[in-house]
């Protein structure tokens, strides 16, 4: 049972600010000049993002409520910045295959304490601090299809505005893997000073309560992406979808809005910075 109340009441809400450096191969074969647009394009994404958590997390009967930004958890969390990477492989510019995968590792803590005078010389003190530290691994993996692509076409108006002002739309589908583990932990102490004429006592109790526990599942998803060519080497994308359906979670969903902009290129491999958003 620990598995099903962890996936029912185990669900956060992360907001992310990420920057990312986007790498793109270009596969190309000899051809007379001019050359034909290459089939093939490769591009590989290592970012990060800055993590905010809000919602609750259950293990063994457990709940902790979290919500945190990214400045709270600064000093707490084991990785503020996660490791993520992002490959696709797309073919004509109309196909595409690709690889999403998220890691982090966070930590968050809150504590209080409290002092009440029952009566002159008799007090009461109570400490209580709480912890959680969630663990997540998303593998995210599908293929798009360009749909259709508006806007005319300016590629005779000079090098580099091929696709400017032009908006494609895909429909995308595939699943996403989740792992989560969390370790909660609650630790309360409370402690008793007597201290009157001919008589002085005290007594302090400690109780700790620790939960920890894992899972792992798969989510089939569907959605769509809409990419736009705002201007030579700056091109704009949003992307949502939803997923889950019962099969895995009860549901999932995700949004995604990124600019990038191309930063210079290597012989065939072009470099680009990738700000964007994300809620997942």
């Amino acid at each position: 049972m620990r598995s099903q109340c962890f996936r029912a009441a185990g669900a956060t809400l992360a907001a992310v600010l990420g920057v990312g450096l986007s790498i793109s191969s270009l596969a190309q074969t000899a051809a007379p000049a001019p050359a034909p647009a290459p089939d093939w394009s490769f591009t590989f994404t290592p970012y990060a993002w800055l993590t905010a958590m809000s919602g609750s997390q259950t293990v063994k009967g457990r709940t902790v409520a979290i919500d945190t930004n990214t400045i709270q958890m600064f000093n707490k969390s084991q990785s503020l910045v996660p490791f993520m990477g992002y490959f696709e492989a797309r073919y004509q510019d109309r196909v595409g295959f690709f690889v999403d995968l998220m890691y982090a590792n966070l930590t968050a803590a809150e504590s209080a304490t409290r002092s009440h005078d029952l009566q002159p010389g008799v007090g009461v003190n109570v400490a209580a601090r709480a912890s959680v530290e969630y663990e997540t691994l998303t593998v995210q993996f599908g293929a798009n299809y360009q749909v259709v692509k508006v806007g005319p076409d300016r590629s005779a108006e000079g090098p580099g505005m091929a696709g400017v002002g032009q908006t494609a739309f895909d429909v995308l589908g595939g699943g996403r893997y989740w792992y989560q583990r969390a370790d909660i932990t609650f630790d309360l102490n409370a402690a008793v000073n007597v201290n009157v004429p001919d008589l002085e006592f005290s007594a302090d109790r400690r109780k700790v309560i620790a939960r920890s526990g894992n899972i792992g599942w798969v989510d089939p998803y569907v959605g769509f992406r809409v990419r736009h060519k705002a201007a030579p080497g700056h091109n704009l994308s949003f992307e949502a979808d939803i997923g889950g359906f019962g099969i895995g979670s009860r549901i999932s969903y995700q949004t995604l809005g990124a600019w990038r902009f191309d930063a210079g290129s290597t012989g065939c491999v072009a470099w680009a910075g990738v700000p964007g958003y994300r809620v997942l």
